[in-house]
This record gives structure tokens, sequence and C-alpha cells, in this order.
């Protein structure tokens, strides 16, 4: 029996398509990228292939250490990322290698708006507004002066869609927390004011998530109704918040009609790109969580069933997870379901995900690769003075 109509859990996050990482095994993962370091030496680099291949092993790292739970140690790793920045900018007399401070920054932010502190974390999100204003902004130790930002942007000639798209998203992102979100209406107001239309997206995106989590589902679904999709995953989130205003207004065979419409999509598409998955794997989590609210499991499995499919090539496992449960609860008789108890058992004992450890017993388990991936940053930002 579906729970009421108006229990319907309202999306925490944004389900349009933006860069996402999968979530691959976390040990695994945290080896591989000490080889990497140690192969690519980053105290020397000095060339934009070895410098980007440096910064995405470093962003990596803290986002592997902050996905095990340890939020400080991943501030930590940003920190140390910040200072390789700033000594290779000083080495290399290039003013340009400052857009790898960039991320770390952002990634500080993004860890402050996880440990609740909003506030803190928003400065971090603002770096649109001194590169449009031509404003110097200090990173940590890194100073990106005024007359620098043409030297940063030309080195980068994607990061001034990446800032504004942060400055909106994560912004968005840090007042839908429930102790915040009666102040969106007002942030929504001033992004649009302050962020150039083409990056208006995931402003509307957090229209609707903020007028739903508001109650205001009538207001949500006119504005989905008005959105302007740049792509199929577009379309297909925003008909997804359009189900879950149906719900809400109990308007339920309304909202079936619209969520067949997505299982038509999201059931048979095939990411395209590796990049695509994180946004699909979402979509299709969410469509299971609708139809199950819609009394249909024989549709919520089947999204879980693709999920898993699509996990099999583009792993992430605390969808995975997640997917797993659902299926054992909705067919426990089902062919495929002892495989899916072992590996749902599997993940249990050994995910490192900290919001699969959250459901699972809490044993021991072995450190020693995060360990070594906090020591290889260390030991590559600190190499040659830099920290």
């Amino acid at each position: 029996m579906a729970p009421p109509a108006g229990t319907v859990p309202i999306p925490g996050e944004f389900l349009r398509h933006h860069d996402r990482l999968l979530r691959p095994e976390l040990e695994a993962w945290a080896e591989d990228l000490c080889r990497e370091l140690e192969e690519l030496k980053p105290a020397s680099a000095s060339t934009p292939g070895r410098l980007d291949a440096v910064s995405a092993c470093m962003n990596k790292a803290s986002f592997v250490i902050a996905a095990t739970g340890d939020m400080a140690q991943a501030m930590r790793l940003c920190e140390f990322q910040l200072a390789w920045v700033a000594h290779r900018a000083r080495d290399c007399s290039d003013a340009g290698i400052l857009g790898h401070a960039v991320q770390p920054w952002i990634n500080i932010g993004r860890l402050h708006a996880l440990c609740g502190d909003i506030d803190r974390a928003l400065a971090h999100f603002r770096l649109a507004e001194c590169l449009s204003r031509r404003r110097t902004a200090v990173l940590g130790p890194c100073r990106i002066a005024a007359e620098s930002w043409p030297a940063v942007t030309g080195a980068g000639p994607d990061l001034p869609g990446v800032l504004w798209n942060v400055y909106a998203l994560e912004s968005i992102k840090a007042y839908l927390t429930p102790p915040r979100c009666a102040e969106l209406p007002a942030v929504i107001s001033s992004l649009r004011r302050a962020v150039p239309e083409r990056w208006h997206g995931f402003i509307t995106e957090g229209e609707i998530l903020g007028l739903l989590q508001q109650g205001k589902a009538r207001q949500a679904l006119a504005r989905a109704g008005r959105a302007d999709p740049s792509s199929a995953y577009d379309e297909s989130a925003f008909r997804l918040h359009e189900v879950t205003g149906l719900i809400l207004s109990q308007e339920r065979t309304a909202a079936f009609d619209r969520a067949l419409a997505a299982v038509a999509f999201l059931t048979n598409v095939e990411p395209r790109r590796p990049k695509d998955a994180p946004t699909l794997l979402r979509q299709l989590r969410r469509l299971g969580v609708l139809m199950e609210h819609l009394e249909q499991p024989r549709y919520a499995l089947a999204a879980c069933l693709r999920g898993l499919d699509i996990c099999a090539v583009h792993d992430d496992q605390p969808l995975r997870f997640a997917f797993l449960t659902t299926a054992l609860r909705l067919a426990p008789a089902h062919p495929s379901a002892g495989a899916w108890e072992r590996e749902h058992r599997r993940l249990t004992d050994h995910c490192w995900y900290a919001d699969v450890r959250r459901r699972s017993p809490r044993r021991a388990l072995p450190r020693a690769p995060f360990r070594a991936l906090g020591a290889a940053v260390e030991a590559a930002a600190t190499a040659g003075g830099g920290a």
C-alpha cells in the first residue's frame, strides 16, 4: 500500500543534467588516484595537460574522502591543493595557472554547506561576481588580481560558464535546506537579476524545488510547465517535478499519465557518454519513488531494474544500493532476488560511502587506502615548498 499522496518525498537535489561524478568502489578509486598522482609528479607539473591531470586527481581525492564522511580531512586536501596551485603559479610566473584554484575553493564551499555552515559556504560560490566586475578574488593562498582575470579565462575558456552555473546551482542548493528554504524566493529573484539568462536553467529548477518544498504544488506545476528545457534529460527532469506536484495536488490519474511518459524515455534511453549516466540514474531513482507512491510497483521495479542494468556498466555504488534495496522490497520472489540479496549484503558489509554506511552495521573497515591518498595529496602539495 502506497503512503498517502501528501507524504511523497520532495527531491532534495537537482535532476537536470550537469556534471556529476559516478561513485564507484571507493577503496579501488583511492588506490588508482594514488598511483596517478605518483606518476604525474605534481611538484614539477607545468604544462597545461599535466596541470589539468593533477588538478583532476586532487579534486577527486577530496571527493573520495568526503564520500567516506570525513569532512575535516576532505577540507584539508582542498587546502593542500590550493597551496599546490599557489606554488605552481609562483614557480611558473603564470597567472593563468590560478584557474586551477577555482575548483578546490568551490569544493570547500560545498563541504561547509554539507556541514551546515551555509553563510560561510556562500562566499565560495560567488567568484562569477568577481570575474564579471573584474574584482580581485582571494582563494586561500591564491590571489587572482583584478587584472589577472583575462589570463585565467584565457587558460580556461569554459571558466565563465562554470562560475555562473556554480553561483546559481550551489547557492540554491544551500538555501534548499529546511532552515533556509523560506529565504529562497528572494534568492531566486536576486539570481535572476545577477546571472546572465543563458545560465538560468538551474534557477528555474531551483524555483520549482523550492515551491514543492513549501507545499505550493499548483505554482510549481505552472512553473514547470513554462520551463524551457535544453535537452531530453532536462525535459525529463521537469516532467518528474510535475509528477511530484500532481501527487501533492492529489491528481493521481494525471500524475500517472505524466509518469508513464517518463517511463517510456528513461527505461529506453542509453547514456551516450559516461557523464550522462549520473543524471539518468538519479532520474530513474526518482521515477521509482514516484511510481511507488502512485501504487504502481511494476513500474517502480522497472525503473530499479533499468538502474541496475546501467550500474553494471557505469557503476554508482550508493544508487546501486538504493536500487537493490527497492527491488528486494518490491519483488522478493523475483528469479534474480538471490543475486540481489548477495550483492546487497556485500555492499552493506563493505561499502565505504557514508550514505550507505548509515544504513548498515558499522563494522570496522581498513582505512589504509584513504590514509595513503591523503598522504599522497599532502606530499604532492608540499614538495618544493607548496605548503
